[in-house]
């Protein structure tokens, strides 16, 4: 591989990589930046000189980059997407022409209920704007609103209630799902029943961590059969066994849609869930930004759940 200099590469060329390393295929490729396939053919025997290397080998699946390319990759594709940034910052966003990645910081549970309708939506109009849903720890969520390195957060987050803007999206409590072959003696669920169950526990839900601390002070403690680390098993589970679980009435509402399930009041109180969006001032006045952050409060997610107090207050706070 040669050695690459910057001051003489054609920067068009990069914009040839990219197309051709997300479309594995000359002619789709051509056709993102607007080249013939003779005109592609030839960029990409430019672009193979300037790097010293093959860069895509033809296979039976496509086009498919060699391992110099897939190095490359990564920080191609992210300065091709900052510079579309930069100069969509400054003009009118138009979410159908668009091209730009949005870096979303989202728990496992906002997942679970805004990218569904979310992606759906932009499917219809934003087909050219992409999600990158970030797996980095909730503890460096602020870091990287306060960077730039994301654009938006989503989720019950208390660790970012200040220094941010924010808008409330909706309110939600906990209930207590039962598994299909769980039984009960009436329609309500209580602490006896509760205590004795097998209880199936998402390890990355802070409510049930709190709810252990609010049982052990009362001297109670529940009989935990299965921990699992996301949401996503939960249906299966619920549909061949006697556990219980507990999580908010839109996890149950999509339990239930799923398998058919039963749920309940828990017999104790817990807090009220309240999923916001939270961004930073520097995309506080961003058109794309704006746009997203619009989309997603007009999801509506919280609407087919029953009243359960008032909404969530829409504020915007910076400290």
């Amino acid at each position: 591989m040669a050695i690459v200099d910057a001051h003489k590469l054609d920067l068009n060329l990069l914009l040839v990589f990219e197309a051709l390393y997300l479309e594995r295929n000359v002619t789709r490729a051509g056709q993102r930046v607007g080249l013939s396939q003779p005109s592609m053919s030839n960029a990409l025997v430019r672009l193979r000189a300037q790097c010293g290397d093959a860069l895509f080998v033809r296979t039976p699946s496509g086009m498919e980059p060699t391992a110099y390319a897939t190095a490359l990759s990564g920080n191609v594709l992210r300065a091709l997407d900052l510079m579309r940034t930069t100069f969509e910052q400054s003009a009118a966003f138009d979410p159908m022409t668009a091209r730009r990645t949005f870096t979303l910081l989202m728990s496992d549970f906002s997942q679970f209920l805004v990218l569904p309708p979310l992606m759906a939506r932009l499917k219809e109009v934003a087909p050219r704007v992409r999600l990158d849903v970030s797996a980095m720890d909730r503890d460096q969520y602020r870091s990287a609103l306060e960077s730039g390195q994301a654009d938006l957060a989503v989720g019950h987050l208390q660790e970012l209630q200040s220094g941010f803007y924010q808008t409330g999206l909706f309110v939600d409590q906990h209930v207590c799902v039962m598994g299909r072959d769980f039984r009960m003696a009436g329609d309500t669920i209580t602490m006896d029943e509760y205590l004795a169950a097998n209880h199936l526990v998402v390890t990355n839900n802070k409510t049930d961590l709190q709810i252990e601390r609010d049982l052990a002070r009362q001297g109670h403690r529940r009989r935990v059969a299965l921990s699992v680390p996301r949401y996503l098993v939960l249906p299966p589970l619920l549909a061949q066994t006697d556990f219980i679980v507990t999580v908010t009435e839109a996890i149950a509402q999509a339990i239930d849609d799923a398998i058919g399930v039963r749920w309940c009041p828990l017999p104790f109180p817990t807090p009220l869930t309240r999923i916001r969006q939270f961004w930073h001032a520097r995309y506080h006045h961003d058109p794309g930004n704006s746009w997203l952050r619009q989309q997603i409060a007009e999801l509506q997610i919280g609407a087919t759940l029953r009243k359960i107090g008032s909404p969530c207050p829409r504020v915007e706070p910076v400290s």
